[in-house]
């Protein structure tokens, strides 16, 4: 199934699958975890392995329809013709997840940028190096415009970040914000640093309803009894630690909040407390 939705209040939520395949060994994508506790937790989240202990990596985008229009969260690695096709062994499909619910590229009037790794810009242009989604603005965190700008010449990822943004920036369709951000009644963006420097994630609040799109603040869901196991792609791994204790806090102080993390095996979800008081991952159906 390539989707799967929620409401939220009046507000309704759509996983889109873009891409899902073993990206290496897990231990290489968690490097400064004990391989032991690692390859250990595979007996508890079977799903986030996959055949000699690679990390089964699905990447998502997200869909918000809301009383203020069409907002999409994250385009995914992008077709053949992305950066991300140097690492990832296929291209993207979100363009026909979108076409598979209704919706045309141009019809999306917001685009959030969680972050800009590739697998989660890669699809902000088309083919032929145009916006893919031209009647959009581009939502980004100052702090991650100015790492990719900023980023010395031998960082390739920094330049093709650059090279993905520079249309959007020529079209004036790039827009900039520095910390948090209300884009209408119910929903906010919230500027959680550590995983990159302008990290995001999308509080939506609705008719007493709450869901947190958090991006990559968790990778594994290890992480949520475990805030101190790193992500290898974390760029401050002390700052990514501080976040995720954070918005567990706000979790643990909103009991009911579905969360809906960008690379689990499951799309929504929500955190529990065991009888030891450690935070736990629950896939929601």
């Amino acid at each position: 199934m390539t989707h799967a939705d929620r409401t939220v209040g009046n507000i309704h939520v759509t996983a889109l699958l873009d891409a899902d395949f073993p990206a290496g060994p897990i231990t290489d994508a968690f490097p400064d975890v004990p391989s032991d506790e690692l390859l250990a937790a595979a007996t508890v989240y079977p799903d986030v392995y996959a055949v000699g202990d690679e990390w089964q990596l699905p990447i998502r985008a997200w869909v918000v329809r809301h009383p203020g229009g069409l907002l999409l969260m994250d385009t995914g690695i992008g077709g053949a013709w992305s950066p991300s096709q140097t690492w990832a062994p296929e291209p993207g499909v979100l363009p026909a997840a979108l076409e598979e619910i209704g919706i045309a590229p141009h019809e999306v009037d917001t685009v959030v940028i969680s972050h800009a790794h590739d697998d989660h810009i890669g699809g902000v242009l088309a083919e032929d190096g145009a916006p893919m989604f031209t009647n959009a603005r581009h939502v980004i965190q100052q702090a991650d415009r100015d790492w990719l700008r900023d980023g010395a010449p031998p960082d390739a990822d920094a330049a093709a970040g650059m090279r993905l943004l520079q249309p959007l920036i020529d079209t004036g369709i790039l827009e900039v914000i520095g910390g948090d951000h209300r884009i209408g009644v119910a929903l906010e963006l919230h500027h959680l640093p550590g995983h990159t420097p302008g990290h995001q994630i999308l509080r939506i609040s609705s008719e007493g309803h709450r869901l947190i799109l958090c991006a990559d603040t968790w990778n594994h869901p290890s992480q949520f009894a475990r805030p101190d196991w790193p992500s290898g792609a974390d760029n401050d791994a002390p700052q990514a630690v501080a976040s995720r204790r954070a918005l567990l806090a706000e979790l643990r102080s909103h009991p009911s909040t579905v969360i809906a993390p960008t690379h689990f095996a499951e799309p929504f979800g929500e955190v529990r407390l065991n009888a030891d008081e450690l935070a736990s991952w629950h896939p929601l159906p």
